[in-house]
Order: C-alpha cells, then sequence, then structure tokens
C-alpha cells in the first residue's frame, strides 16, 4: 500500500515538473519574440561605366542579311547565348568569319554597344574559336 501511495507521489511530482518546465519553456519563447530587433537592409545598386569607353572603337562591318539566306550558329561559340546571337544578328553579324575578323576596335565596339560585360569577347576569345568554326565549315 505504502508503494501505491510512494509510486503515486513521484509520479505526480514527475508530471508537475514536466508541466513547469513547458509551462516556463513556452513563456520564455514567447517573451523572447517580443525582442527579437527588427533590422532593414537597403540594397544599392549602382551602374558602372565601361572602363575602356574611351578606347577608339569601330563599328564591325555588317551585312544586311546572312549570306546565302542562311546564318551560322553562333551559340556555337563559347559565351554566345540566345540573347547575345540575336544581338549580333540585329547589328548584321551573322557568320563566323566576321567574328574572326574583328579588329581590336570592333572588339571594343561590340563589348560597348551589345554586350556591357567587359573583356567578355577577349577572355572566352571569340575571334580565335570563330576562326576555328570558319576553318571547320570551310572544309566540310
Amino acid at each position: 500500500m505504502i508503494e501505491i501511495l510512494i509510486y503515486t507521489i513521484l509520479t505526480s511530482l514527475f508530471i508537475g515538473v514536466i508541466l513547469y518546465l513547458i509551462i516556463n519553456l513556452k513563456t520564455k519563447i514567447k517573451n523572447s519574440n517580443d525582442k527579437v530587433p527588427y533590422t532593414t537592409h537597403e540594397l544599392h545598386i549602382n551602374y558602372i561605366e565601361p572602363k575602356n569607353k574611351d578606347i577608339t572603337s569601330s563599328k564591325p562591318k555588317q551585312l544586311k542579311e546572312p549570306r546565302d539566306g542562311k546564318k551560322d550558329n553562333l551559340q556555337l561559340i563559347k559565351g554566345i547565348g540566345k540573347i547575345i546571337e540575336k544581338k549580333l544578328n540585329d547589328n548584321g553579324i551573322y557568320h563566323f568569319n566576321q567574328i574572326a575578323n574583328w579588329t581590336d576596335e570592333n572588339v571594343q565596339w561590340i563589348n560597348n554597344n551589345i554586350i556591357y560585360f567587359p573583356k567578355k569577347i577577349e577572355r572566352e576569345d571569340w575571334r580565335g574559336q570563330a576562326k576555328i568554326l570558319t576553318k571547320e565549315k570551310s572544309s566540310s
């Protein structure tokens, strides 16, 4: 009989402690949420003019339309995607050999007026890739 009484008392104490801890924890969580500092962040985006704007640039030779009505797939050149290919086509650039024959001034003009990624053409060696693709095209 005493064992049952002790067991009941210990169980009641254990349940009481657990309930106390749960209630205390909920109160701490509720109070801590009220004290969370709110911060705001601002994002500033500044347009940076291309550094090489002052360097002499010259628009590359343009074609009114692709030779024989068929343009090359300029996307075969690493770094040229759909959007850049369309911009090049809109500016009369349709063929690998046109890109292969660009001068430094032509590259500068393209960088400043079409691409807007400084040194992208040089970094990805578009002219070198275009020369290889021109040779492959002429040999087939």
